[in-house]
């Protein structure tokens, strides 16, 4: 699933689905493509919302990703 082939409809399924089996890395990478579509889309506010809930995935999974997801928070002001 790429984040601009993402529909909500399908997101929603696939983060109920990484919700249900307890997968925070995939958590972590479901909520970067739905902050990214959302960027895309030029809805800054929802895209940090997603930023926010995969930053947190990433760090309780110890995902790679974190790193850089803190750094796309950083620039939009939601991190320091």
């Amino acid at each position: 699933m790429r984040a601009e082939s993402i529909d909500d409809e399908k997101l929603g399924a696939a983060l109920i689905a990484a919700h249900d089996a307890r997968d925070g890395a995939r958590l972590a990478r479901l909520y970067a493509m739905a902050a990214d579509a959302k960027e895309a889309g030029g809805d800054l506010e929802a895209a940090c919302f997603y930023l926010v809930h995969a930053y947190v995935h990433a760090l309780e999974a110890n995902a790679p990703e974190s790193a850089e997801i803190r750094k796309r928070l950083v620039a939009h002001g939601r991190e320091a």
